[in-house]
């Protein structure tokens, strides 16, 4: 069955770039440690979280629709590593020697020991667990979700496959262990930010969805339910900022994927209605949308760019020129190394 596309998510991935570009931009690292830019930074970076969520969706409908084929995990992991592994080592190699071109950009260390987890998808492993890692901070997220690739398929296909216990029922049991082991590390003072299974809830939340759709239920007749997700989410969230740093850390994420849960169930709901997601669908948006890999990837090497060539001091300003060269290196990657690797899909097809 050929899964039906949604435009409007290539608008919300577009949205979730640009929160993680706000967010570095205004971190208090940079910009120091001022309430207004916290709290700016903190939501920015919840774009991850709505990346997570879409990730969950679009992975597990793809998964769902391709099950019983016999080339189901060739292909899948084939075509995974055409959209992925180009850019994100090429862009490691660049972030690493780079400076040796642009002096006095940024420095990593480039001891094997250090940068063996960044090339091994191990970096979020070494920053919970303090090991010594060196390399671009904001590709944890990238590890996170190459990790779900690698386990998620065989769920679904022992959930298929063995009927004994549904799909759903496992998404929910994920969700509810990846909460209580935020809560264990957290009580002994571990990071859990970065974490794979300390995060996994959001990705699994994005597959229920997906869960819903196959069975008919993400449809206009049952907005009301999506609605009600981005209102607990969103009021959830607000709350938690005011908790203290273990209660905060425990529910935050929870609350963020209710929240985005709800925003993608309702574009996926409004895909064809016109104004809820017109916006979404706007070409600029679809476009950057479908260049939002590359965007996430590169936004830190264009905040540093600017910081170290051409900061003004203004912010509007500075925040434009980041953008601005974000979106095109963002570009030249898409056209010049990703897209001769995504042409190559096509001879890997789900049959």
């Amino acid at each position: 069955m050929k899964l039906k596309y949604f435009k409007s998510l290539d608008g919300l991935r577009t949205i979730a770039a640009f929160m993680v570009i706000i967010a570095h931009f205004f971190s208090p690292s940079r910009m120091g440690g001022s309430g207004w830019v916290t709290q700016i930074a903190k939501f920015g970076n919840s774009g991850v979280s709505l990346f997570f969520v879409l990730s969950g969706f679009v992975i597990t409908r793809i998964l769902i629709n391709s099950v019983n084929n016999h080339n189901y995990f060739m292909t899948f992991y084939i075509r995974r590593i055409l959209r992925i592994f180009p850019l994100y080592y090429s862009a490691l190699l660049c972030y690493y020697y780079l400076p040796f071109l642009l002096k006095s950009l940024y420095h990593f260390s480039l001891s094997f020991s250090h940068t063996f987890y960044y090339f091994t998808y191990l970096q979020n492993f070494a920053r919970t667990f303090n090991w010594k890692s060196s390399g671009p901070l904001h590709f944890w997220s990238l590890a996170v979700e190459e990790h779900f690739y690698l386990l998620w398929p065989a769920v679904v296909l022992f959930a298929y496959r063995y009927k004994k216990v549904s799909l759903w029922k496992i998404a929910l049991l994920l969700v509810l262990a990846s909460f209580l082991l935020r809560y264990l590390m957290l009580a002994k003072g571990y990071y859990t930010e970065l974490f794979t299974f300390t995060r996994l809830d959001q990705l699994v939340l994005g597959g229920m969805l997906a869960i819903l759709e196959r069975k008919g239920l993400l449809e206009m007749k049952y907005k009301h339910i999506y609605f009600l997700s981005i209102v607990i989410g969103g009021i959830s969230f607000i709350a938690c900022i005011g908790l203290p740093g273990l209660y905060q850390g425990m529910f935050k994420h929870n609350a963020l994927g209710l929240l985005y849960f709800g925003v993608i169930g309702s574009c996926v709901i409004s895909e064809d209605k016109g104004n809820i997601t017109g916006f979404l669908k706007l070409g600029f948006m679809q476009y950057l949308g479908m260049i939002s890999y590359g965007i996430y990837v590169w936004h830190a090497l264009a905040v540093n760019v600017v910081d170290k060539y051409f900061l003004t001091k203004n912010l509007l300003i500075d925040l434009v020129m980041v953008f601005m060269l974000t979106i095109s290196i963002a570009s030249f990657s898409y056209w010049i190394l990703e897209k001769p690797f995504l042409n190559l899909k096509k001879y890997f097809i789900y049959a």
